[in-house]
């Protein structure tokens, strides 16, 4: 029995140990198939995750182009699908992902946001709506050579290629040169090096070559002459030595009648000196009306007859232009409406006009008068004129447009003999508005009347609200054109072939501001915030003087000069070979073709106004290091 009890025990025990050994096997066995299925959840969610940080770049990608050629598509989110996911793009020009400022107004925040097999990644990008230069304080390409020193304060990174002198940078802030040696005053910026960003005119060039016609808020006197016996003799002013006059310029507004016309204009005797004249051209010289006459007398080679090409007597308005210029082959020529109409090789080049007689001049009626208001032809002008002038300047072909409307700040100009803007409205006196008092009766009472404001030369305390002018919403003037202390009202586009003056006033509401000529502001106040600015562009000078700007400065011309503490906010970009900056504060960013004269100022890196999606002719670019995934 107790052999027999033991062997039971001992088949007991075996039994019980490899039920044991099968639990445990079984216990680790149900654990390796749960390590075995996270395991697989685990990679498959990797994979997942991989190609939802593909979708997020792909997201950014769509992003990038959209802002090159579609920018108006993020007025609301831009969806996608692809690879059995979806993504979400947006343009945040305000803050960040995290509710954050952006560091600068020009900046923008592309966002995607990717799903795929419920995984979630996100990617972003910052991008500026300028070029690489404008993240600088100061750019300078340095086309001309020079070094940079300033002792004026420049707050923030400066660029130039060249030498770098003494610059007054704030603390912190580096002075970046092409030079790989250096010297002591900056460092080598190293490769690549910074570029100058180029900007697309397209824009601005289309614009313009779209102006015309004059921009008209008012009316101004004019005097009309009856063709009977109405004329004006003018004082003071006469000829008397044989070639006297090496160069001369006569401008007068005209309107003549279809039954309209003949001497003259300005007259100071056609055999003597030279006459001006709207006429029939024929055989009879004093039987003129449908063109422009220009007859002379010079010292040598006697009388020199000439008429225009076209024709005038249509009852409209037109701008015409006498010139003589005795040191050119073609001495005489005739403008229409600022356009090259005729010109004649009348006499031998350095020959003046004037035979020697003494002659004093009319306005409407031809002279032989060698004493004020004596001998006349009596051969009456019908017609209307204002806004006469007599230069002894010859003026060129591109300065004619100037001559429309002459600027008051122009008056004592030497060159100016006389100037009848014939602005009295009444009574029987036509001021000289030049310092010579050269003044003009009336006789037998020409008629005062108003027209249409010829070409506009100066608009003062006006209040112009851009788009009520139009459906264009465009200010358009083909001339020359003064805004005297005027509160202009945008959003819109004021568009000047000509010289373009701003004088005190104020214009808010992002306006265009794109000339053909110089502009000038002196005392004005151009925008009123970074989402509240302008532009100004000019294919010539741009002067500031004592005012303050919201926006960007566009300057093609040879100088760009901003001085007596105007304030700048926003951009400057100079093709001009003079970048000046006196006694004056920017902020923002200069970027200049050649150098700058930074003179007594203050120059701070500073926001610009956010222009994705404008025709400005800019391109943007992606801030190094502001790719993330989150």
């Amino acid at each position: 029995m107790k052999n027999t009890k033991n062997k039971i025990q001992s088949g007991f025990v075996v039994l019980a140990s490899t039920l044991g050994i099968f639990v445990t096997v079984s216990f680790f066995a149900f654990y390796l198939a749960r390590f075995s299925a996270n395991e697989s959840a685990t990679g498959g969610h990797y994979i997942m995750d991989i190609k939802a940080r593909n979708l997020a770049s792909t997201g950014i990608e769509h992003g990038l182009q959209l802002i090159q050629s579609s920018f108006s598509s993020f007025s609301s989110p831009v969806i996608g699908n692809f690879n059995n996911g979806s993504y979400k793009v947006t343009l945040n020009t305000s803050v960040d992902e995290i509710g954050s400022n952006l560091q600068y107004n020009h900046y923008g925040l592309l966002k995607s946001e990717a799903e795929i097999g419920q995984v979630k990644r996100n990617a972003r990008l910052i991008i500026s709506s300028y070029p690489d230069a404008f993240n600088l304080a100061f750019y300078g390409k340095n086309d001309g050579g020079s070094a940079f020193s300033t002792s004026s304060t420049i707050n923030g990174d400066i660029y130039f290629n060249g030498n770098i002198g003494s610059v007054n940078l704030a603390s912190g802030k580096i002075a970046y040169t092409s030079l790989t040696n250096s010297g002591t005053n900056a460092i080598f910026h190293g490769y690549p090096l910074v570029e100058f960003p180029t900007v697309d005119n397209t824009y601005y060039q289309n614009l313009l070559s779209s102006v015309s016609g004059s921009f008209n808020s008012g009316v101004e006197p004019m005097l009309t002459f009856d063709g009977n016996n109405d004329y004006a003799a003018i004082q003071n002013l006469f000829y008397t030595h044989s070639g006297e006059i090496s160069k001369l310029t006569v401008s007068a507004w005209v309107k003549v009648p279809p039954d309209g016309g003949d001497w003259a204009i300005v007259d100071f005797d056609r055999s003597e000196y030279y006459n001006c004249i709207v006429g029939i051209k024929n055989t009879r010289i004093n039987n003129e009306g449908d063109y422009v006459g220009f007859h002379t007398r010079a010292s040598s080679g006697g009388i020199k007859d000439m008429w225009s090409s076209s024709t005038i007597r249509d009852n409209e308005w037109h701008h015409i232009v006498w010139v003589f210029d005795s040191e050119q082959v073609y001495d005489k020529k005739i403008y229409i409406d600022n356009q090259l109409d005729s010109q004649q090789d009348a006499y031998s080049t350095n020959v003046g006009l004037g035979s020697g007689a003494n002659r004093y001049g009319f306005l409407g009626d031809g002279s032989e008068a060698n004493s004020y208001n004596a001998n006349r032809n009596k051969i009456y002008f019908q017609g209307s004129m204002n806004k006469v002038s007599i230069w002894h300047k010859a003026f060129s072909a591109n300065e004619i447009s100037y001559l429309e409307n002459i600027p008051e700040s122009d008056y004592d100009d030497n060159d100016l003999v006389a100037y009848w803007p014939m602005d009295e409205g009444s009574g029987n006196t036509l001021n000289d508005k030049s310092n010579n008092n050269n003044n003009a009766i009336t006789f037998n009472n020409p008629t005062w009347g108003t027209r249409q404001n010829s070409g506009q030369g100066t608009v003062s305390n006006e209040t112009i609200t851009i788009s009520s002018l139009n459906n264009e919403n465009t200010l358009m003037h083909d001339g020359t054109i003064n805004f005297n202390n005027c509160t202009i009202n945008g959003p819109g586009k004021i568009l000047v072939s000509g010289d373009l003056t701003f004088s005190g006033g104020t214009l808010t509401g992002s306006i265009d501001i794109i000339s053909g000529g110089k502009i000038t502001a002196d005392g004005t106040i151009i925008g009123n915030s970074l989402t509240n600015s302008c532009v100004l562009y000019s294919t010539s000078d741009i002067l500031i003087t004592a005012s303050t700007i919201y926006g960007i400065i566009i300057c093609n011309g040879e100088n760009l000069k901003v001085q007596s503490s105007s304030s700048i906010n926003g951009a400057i970009y100079s093709n001009s070979v003079n970048t000046e900056i006196n006694s004056s504060a920017v902020i923002g960013s200069v970027v200049s073709k050649y150098s700058l004269s930074l003179e007594s100022s203050t120059l701070n890196k500073g926001s610009l106004p956010q222009i994705f999606g404008t025709s400005y002719g800019f391109k943007n670019m992606i801030i190094p290091g502001s790719y993330k995934e989150f």
